[in-house]
């Protein structure tokens, strides 16, 4: 196989969460632990040259500059990805599909004040955790308070009948999963202790998604444990100091946006989404609703370990990381099971591009849209090679927020699904990091954010993820029959990667067709008022912000 570009190499450093540097003639990178080893570091120090040389290039063309402490006497503006969250609060309010829960089983004794204690210094540590959010005169800001209080709230079940215990301590973490923030009122992050027994304790807290990636989780258990750890042994606290906060953050993208050398990133956008169609009709249940609302829930999917390391093996041989291969093996199933040709799915992108902002608790998540165009005649190989070139311009083109992209594409305001996708994949190519003592345990809320959305992760044992669902949409008999055609299409793709897609076979198909709504279907939306209310209120609140640049 032909070696790998050093944007290819960059690129596969990328899906595994590994950011690289140059800096001072040096090489210097974030990743998560196990992430690098070492193979990869000697293919780190191999290409050294090369890669200092492009990444300089790369600094030096962007501009981006160090990120440092801003001058505050401005007011803080809302990050553009808080304004789309900010926006689907006021248009929804109590919405709780953006509450980030998590739940951790520690098999020890828990001292409840000394559990208050770390809370409380980790609310001091992060500006963002003592954060609020608010409009004036149509503008979007928010507001660092210089002190906010949480309370750990304390549930004992040890004193439940043992084989009640778990079905009830699901049920209040399902409940505690559902209490809505109050966008406007500081701090947004809740914690709970829930004793099971004297040494069995769960620790759960749920942050809003406004003020948290999936990065700050792992940031969040993990010094919370370590504040724990230093008071409970009456230590001193050893973490390092943090360079900025994510007002700085806020600042300095602010000022980036509005320093107007994203324009040919814009323009890419609007030649790839040329002509897309606003809506990807899949084979509903029931009609889509004047209203949808956030309820859903999962469906499990589990790949051998066999099957995803012969994918691995395809997407070597095409220079595709995982992450292109999956999302091509999803958008094949959608073309499946709809028979539409043409449509786009979305994806998160972190946006830590800067070492600085590696340690903060923040909404570092931008959303890329992918385009698919199928074709029945296109073999998998041929149908990764266009997911993989799709992939790779648009990283190229991530730095565009896309509420950004929303407002310059102005997709068709009159409906109230979401702009550009209604489909969403992510995946984790590493295992979640866990801090030693704790054991994740399931926090599912029953919320959907999207019409589906398809959630893979690496496991030592193969894959393993998720099929979320709106259950406004789909019976879960519809969801079931996908998930089991997942592994099916998988397996039938390391067999047969080099046969025309039309050729695969899938039960539950519902015709020749796939499926495929028609697409008149798209006729029957309506004017709404409160999506003409949604796409306006975008357009003055960029209007603004362009303005006061």
């Amino acid at each position: 196989m032909q070696e790998l570009s050093h944007s290819q190499f960059l690129d596969v450093l990328k899906q595994r969460n590994i950011e690289i540097y140059a800096r001072d003639g040096r090489l210097q990178l974030t990743a998560p632990p196990g992430a690098v080893d070492a193979q990869l570091r000697a293919e780190l120090t191999r290409r050294k040259p090369e890669l200092l040389d492009a990444l300089q290039g790369v600094k030096n063309s962007a501009d981006l500059g160090s990120l440092t402490r801003m001058e505050r006497s401005e007011k803080i503006p809302q990050t553009h990805a808080q304004q789309g969250l900010w926006l689907i609060d006021h248009f929804s309010p109590g919405n709780v599909a953006y509450n980030i829960p998590e739940a951790f089983l520690l098999d020890a004794p828990v001292n409840l004040e000394i559990l208050q204690r770390a809370a409380d210094a980790l609310l001091k540590r992060h500006e963002t955790l003592r954060t609020s959010f608010y409009e004036e005169e149509g503008e979007l800001f928010q507001s660092v308070w210089p002190h906010a209080e949480t309370t750990v709230e304390f549930t004992d079940l040890s004193v439940v009948i043992e084989s009640n215990r778990d079905s009830i301590l699901h049920n209040l973490i399902r409940q505690q999963a559902r209490r809505s923030f109050d966008l406007q009122r500081a701090p947004l992050v809740r914690f709970h202790l829930f004793r099971l027994s004297e040494n069995r304790h769960v620790i759960f807290f749920n942050i809003h998604h406004i003020i948290a990636d999936r990065r700050s989780l792992t940031i969040l258990h993990e010094e919370l444990n370590a504040f724990y750890q230093a008071y409970i042994r009456n230590e001193s606290v050893r973490l390092p100091e943090l360079a900025v906060q994510y007002a700085d953050y806020a600042l300095w993208a602010s000022k980036r946006l509005a320093d107007g050398t994203m324009g040919d990133q814009i323009e890419y956008w609007k030649g790839k989404l040329a002509g897309a169609p606003a809506f990807l009709e899949l084979p509903f249940s029931r009609p889509y609703p004047e209203q949808r609302t956030a309820w859903g829930a999962t469906i499990p999917v589990v790949v051998s370990a066999t099957v995803r390391d012969a994918l691995s093996e395809i997407g070597r041989q095409e220079s595709a990381t995982m992450f292109m291969t999956l999302l091509a093996a999803f958008a094949l199933l959608i073309y499946l099971n709809s028979g539409v040709e043409d449509f786009c799915i979305g994806s998160p992108f972190t946006h830590r591009n800067q070492v600085e902002t590696e340690s903060i608790i923040g909404l570092f998540v931008n959303m890329l849209a992918f385009r698919c165009r199928m074709n029945k005649n296109l073999s998998f190989r041929e149908l990764l090679q266009l997911v993989r070139a799709t992939a790779l311009e648009a990283y190229e083109n991530s730095d565009i927020p896309f509420q950004e992209l929303v407002r310059v594409l102005k997709p068709d305001p009159r409906t109230m699904r979401s702009p550009l996708f209604q489909i969403m994949f992510g995946f984790d190519s590493q295992a979640e990091s866990k801090t030693v003592g704790f054991e994740q345990i399931d926090t599912e809320p029953g919320t959907a954010r999207f019409d589906l959305t398809l959630q893979m992760a690496e496991r030592p044992e193969g894959l393993a993820g998720t099929f979320e669902y709106c259950t406004d949409l789909f019976e879960v008999s519809d969801i079931e029959r996908i998930a089991r055609q997942f592994p099916i299409l998988l397996d039938w793709i390391v067999q047969h990667p080099n046969q025309p897609v039309s050729s695969y076979e899938l039960p539950g198909l519902a015709s020749s067709n796939h499926g495929a709504i028609k697409p008149e279907r798209q006729s029957e939306i309506s004017s709404r008022t409160m999506a003409n209310f949604w796409s306006d209120r975008i357009d003055k609140l960029m209007q603004r912000l362009t303005h006061r640049s």
